[in-house]
């Protein structure tokens, strides 16, 4: 049997909030047997890959971690003494430069993506560290977030910084969701930070729930028909992204 691991990473600091309880229903979906079975799926296929596939979904055991990304500290972009800003301040203030009347822009450190491999674990947070091994462990990451002033909450951000300097979304199967009154600018900040990741997402995975805080009852039960269904889909999507990269020996 296999052990399917999800990561999933909310950006909001109460746990009754509305993406708390979506998250709670994904939770729920994926935990069940045939995790994001659809209807047309139970019908025997013809193709022994897809079979295959369909053996695996219905007999992997399901993993379920959700991150505490607001105890995380404050991304420091200069963790690294020699970043690219403190080359530049360093750079500014020498006489050679500020007395140089030929000083010219091309003459700037330039900037380049820093890995912080070579910063002293010590100055790595114990607890950045956990969420990089969790992410790097997980067979997919779902990221579950409201929308502050047209953009991402900062403790999201926050969190997505800490894996700059990283590898470990790269190709990581990965869902989108953006829960708030309009999250327009949200899904496309969002959906481009994963890109630049390296995360791997589908028009499928991705997706937007309008007027979320309409979407539940009095005691906190998703209960709108269509927010179900699409939740339903995004799953059974990212369950395909999930088998798409398994080697037909991993499925037998």
């Amino acid at each position: 049997m296999r052990h399917l691991q999800i990561l999933a990473l909310i950006g909001s600091t109460k746990d009754h909030s509305s993406n708390y309880k979506l998250v709670k229903f994904l939770k729920g979906l994926a935990m069940q047997p045939g995790f994001g079975e659809s209807q047309k799926q139970r019908t025997p296929s013809t193709d022994k890959t897809k079979d295959q596939q369909a053996k695996l979904s219905s007999e992997a055991l399901i993993h379920w971690n959700t991150f505490p990304i607001s105890g995380l500290p404050f991304f420091d972009p200069d963790l690294d003494k020699s970043s690219a800003g403190t080359d530049t301040l360093d750079a500014l203030s020498t006489p050679q430069y500020i007395n140089d009347p030929n000083r010219d822009l091309d003459q700037h450190p330039r900037f380049e993506k820093r890995s912080d491999a070579g910063v002293p674990g010590s100055r790595v947070p114990t607890v950045v560290q956990q969420l990089r091994e969790k992410v790097a462990d997980a067979d997919a990451v779902i990221i579950c977030s409201p929308e502050y002033v047209f953009s991402l909450p900062g403790i999201l951000k926050n969190a997505l910084e800490w894996l700059v300097a990283t590898t470990v979304l790269s190709d990581k199967p990965m869902a989108l969701i953006i829960a708030a009154a309009s999250g327009d600018k949200a899904k496309e900040s969002l959906e481009l930070i994963v890109k630049t990741l390296g995360g791997k997402f589908t028009d499928q995975t991705s997706i937007r729930i309008r007027g979320i805080a309409g979407k539940f009852d009095s005691s906190g039960q998703l209960i709108d028909p269509e927010t179900i269904a699409s939740l339903q889909q995004l799953l059974f999507a990212l369950k395909e992204l999930i088998l798409a990269d398994f080697k037909e020996e991993k499925l037998i």
